[in-house]
């Protein structure tokens, strides 16, 4: 049986942000399409998409910090550590990308994901 969830830990360039109950990654660099031919063979094409992770943050940043500067900044070295499963990430030259938008009902950060020319997954 594998193990899932527990606490996480995130942090970009050594700072940390607060992480909610998701994070979504995409651990392949590739996008791959298929299609056939009129003859009935097929085909694939491959676009390069980077390593892409789509986190859930909470509205608590360190002093000093805003998000406007998480987004326009970079590249940045990011990590996530799964405490209970073991499992470390390290996105390496990472960006962020999309538009922060922050819910002050439940202090949820939505928009954002991050993009990574280089991903590793090893034991933490």
């Amino acid at each position: 049986m594998a193990d899932f969830g527990g606490e996480m830990r995130f942090t970009f360039g050594g700072v940390p942000l607060v992480l909610r109950s998701k994070f979504d990654h995409e651990p392949a660099a590739v996008e791959i399409d298929g299609g056939a031919n009129q003859d009935g063979s097929t085909f694939r094409t491959a676009k390069p998409t980077g390593y892409l992770a789509e986190p859930l943050f909470e509205d608590t940043l360190p002093a000093g910090v805003t998000w406007d500067q998480i987004v326009r900044g970079g590249p940045y070295n990011m990590t996530l550590v799964e405490e209970f499963t073991g499992v470390l990430h390290t996105w390496t030259a990472a960006k962020f990308e999309g538009k922060p938008k922050v819910d002050r009902h439940n202090g949820e950060v939505t928009g954002l994901k991050l993009r990574a020319p280089a991903y590793s997954r090893q034991a933490a």
